[in-house]
């Protein structure tokens, strides 16, 4: 458990203040949007390889980490596979609309984005492509570490917690770890970390929260850049 205290410490305390100034810097210079983009991967990666690998030498096991015996809802398989076949056909029918649609994309893009991401999102087509293995990387690193490691570690103390304040904390240190987008992006992933949470103690599989995330993070691949829209916007008045 002394591992776990110390992994966890790095990330609460170290990441926040990493994010802080790293991005900083880069806010206020020319972004390499590739470099920081790689940067994010490799350090998320490399987290959880060095967890993984000592998850693995203590003789824990994968469904230690990725499941719960006795999850707070039961589902039968054949209507997780209908659940998510028809998860999947939504969601590819709302990408092409704001795929195609330059009004919806904008108005989507208006209400889901705030200016303190922007910076991070996609330009252009090369940019969109590299998001998408942001979106996945973020989807199973974070959860990973956000649930299913902090849910065996804070249901493993000396003292017992409720299932509900195990969720509470989770959820804020990961909304913590968000604070380079200000308070209310710190408010919208706490709420987030709560909806994974429980999708995580509901299902009993850490893959549905994984999913989903990852599709939360993938819709920015189809939204326009703000930013970008400016700047375009600036470059057609000044060639008039």
């Amino acid at each position: 458990m002394l591992f776990l205290t110390l992994f966890l410490l790095i990330i609460i305390v170290g990441y926040p203040v990493w994010d802080y100034f790293y991005l900083k810097r880069i806010k206020s210079n020319h972004i390499n949007k590739w470099r920081m983009y790689g940067q994010i991967m490799i350090t998320q990666w490399l987290m959880v390889i060095i967890f993984l690998a000592y998850w693995f030498l203590t003789k824990r096991t994968f469904n230690d980490l990725f499941s719960i015996e006795n999850p707070l809802f039961s589902f039968q398989t054949e209507s997780l596979l209908a659940f998510g076949f028809g998860a999947g056909i939504s969601i590819v029918i709302f990408a092409l609309i704001i795929r195609f649609s330059k009004t919806i994309r904008k108005k989507i893009s208006e209400a889901l984005t705030d200016e303190s991401i922007q910076f991070l999102l996609p330009s252009n087509f090369g940019e969109r492509l590299f998001f998408l293995l942001i979106a996945i990387t973020a989807g199973v690193c974070e959860e990973i570490i956000f649930r299913g490691v902090m849910l065996y570690y804070l249901s493993h103390l000396p003292f017992e917690l409720p299932i509900i304040a195990i969720g509470i904390i989770s959820s804020l240190l990961f909304g913590i770890v968000h604070l380079y987008q200000g308070w209310k992006g710190v408010l919208l992933t706490t709420y987030l970390g709560a909806v994974l949470f429980l999708l995580f103690v509901g299902t009993g599989s850490l893959l549905v929260p994984i999913v989903l995330h990852f599709i939360i993070d993938a819709k920015f691949v189809f939204l326009p850049n703000k930013k970008g829209l400016k700047r375009n916007n600036s470059d057609k008045i000044e060639d008039n």
